[in-house]
């Protein structure tokens, strides 16, 4: 028994589609007949059908013909060939046009009947394996995104555990971490209930909110809409949490408290930064004024140089802990001159080869100077590099263009700028004007021309 199906007839020889149509009926088919190919094809358009019976040799539009125009209507349809004009060649052609049986006249009704329920069947069991393979599909789709979000979320983990064992990585690096992973507009930490670090977009109080209430619960909690969605997790005396458009995915919740644990670590690695810190800024105002005492053709060199790159590096967009390290390189980055001897330091002529070398190797010094402290790490690499040259022709390391640490070659700009317009022993200082120019012709040779571009606008 098969199930039934809606059929088309089309036979120029109105006894036989009437009577094919009638026992196919009788067997519980919903079925109509058409006497010739136009009208079956106006007949397709209307209605779907699952199968088209049809006569090989008709008036006007023969049965293959029919067959390959019905499938651009429906490609989904099967078809059966009936005629009295069978051939080896007919039946091979026929079956090429992806006619599904093929039954040749005279034949008996049972004959008609098995050939049309062999052709359900296989029409049937194709529908349920093609089926079968969507449903394989949607669910091995399923299953690799579900793979590939535990690996993404391994991966974020391993990172961000990374990150916070690294006691040079600032805490809202940590947090930049875990906003990109979740896709959060505002992640924000706090601590005593207080905030103490965020990132990305402004301070939402309902986040502030729901993260004081993760903290005093010590319990994940999630607040929001299909607008937008909070969660927040313990962390340490504090908590942290994230908001952003749209719902965060399932289990997300939870992440957020695993990673709760690394971001213990780097609160406190952040709070012995502070430390650390606070105490270097005693020792960088003393080896400042040593170097200054030193240098006595050009004192305030440093203080300026830094005032100046700060300033330099706000107008460019430089995010604050970018600027604050390049502040910290631009008041050391002559520290090396510690060890160049007074009088080449202070010589009013120019220096002589032998001596020029001595003075190029101040930038390594300085970084070796500054290699024991740990949270200098970002500046010392602005130290070293801050006399390479754009062509390729600086010093320590001969570092060209790109290759040049970008802190590096905007340093490199403002500390020949505050030279040039400073007083020399063999010189007066330059006009601000006249220093300009000179670094306008030196771009793309001595300094990075984008960057004398944007500080001659400043």
């Amino acid at each position: 028994m098969v199930a039934p199906v809606r059929i088309l007839v089309v036979d120029d020889e109105a006894l036989i589609a009437r009577l094919l149509t009638t026992v196919l009926q009788g067997d519980g088919h919903e079925a109509e007949f058409r006497m010739d190919g136009l009208s079956a094809l106006e007949a397709l358009k209307k209605k779907s059908y699952d199968l088209l019976v049809t006569d090989l040799r008709m008036p006007g539009m023969d049965g293959l013909h029919l067959i390959e125009e019905a499938k651009k209507i429906d490609p989904q349809l099967d078809a059966v060939v009936v005629t009295a004009y069978s051939s080896a060649e007919t039946a091979v052609n026929a079956l090429r046009r992806g006619v599904a049986d093929y039954v040749s006249k005279p034949f008996s009704v049972e004959e008609i009947r098995g050939v049309i329920r062999k052709t359900i069947r296989e029409r049937s069991e194709r529908h349920r394996r093609a089926e079968e393979v969507e449903d394989l599909s949607a669910k091995f789709e399923s299953t690799s995104e579900d793979l590939g979000r535990h690996v993404g979320d391994l991966q974020f983990l391993h990172e961000l555990t990374r990150m916070a064992a690294d006691r040079a990585t600032p805490l809202r690096h940590c947090l930049g971490v875990v906003a990109k992973h979740f896709e959060a507009t505002t992640t924000l930490l706090l601590e005593d209930g207080n905030v103490v670090e965020r990132f990305g977009a402004p301070e939402i109080a309902a986040l502030t909110e729901l993260a004081q209430r993760a903290e005093s619960g010590r319990q994940p909690i999630s607040a929001g809409d299909d607008g937008m969605t909070l969660i927040a997790a313990p962390v340490g005396r504090g908590a942290v949490a994230a908001c952003r458009e749209g719902r965060f995915r399932a289990g997300q919740l939870q992440l957020l408290a695993t990673a709760g644990r690394d971001l213990t670590l780097a609160v406190e690695n952040d709070r012995l930064r502070t430390e650390q810190r606070s105490a270097y800024v005693g020792i960088v105002s003393t080896l400042i004024e040593v170097i200054e005492a030193k240098d006595r053709f050009n004192p305030g060199h440093s203080r300026r140089v830094a005032e100046l790159a700060s300033e330099f590096a706000k107008s460019l967009g430089l995010p604050e802990r970018e600027r604050e390290i390049l502040e910290t390189a631009a008041k050391l980055h002559d520290i090396g001159k510690i060890g160049i001897p007074e009088k080449i330091l202070n010589k009013p002529g120019k220096l002589s080869r032998s001596e020029f070398e001595v003075v190029k190797a101040h930038p390594v010094l300085g970084e070796q100077i500054l290699r024991p402290l740990d949270f200098l790490g970002e500046a010392r690499r602005i130290v070293r590099h801050h006399h390479e040259r754009w062509d390729g022709g600086g010093y320590p390391d001969g570092l060209k263009a790109g290759a040049i640490p970008r802190p590096a070659a905007l340093l490199a700009i403002v500390d020949s700028y505050d030279a040039m317009t400073s007083d020399r022993p063999y010189r007066d200082g330059l006009s601000e004007e006249k220093a300009r120019e000179i670094l306008r012709e030196g771009a793309g040779v001595q300094w990075d021309p984008e960057l004398v571009e944007r500080f001659d606008q400043l």
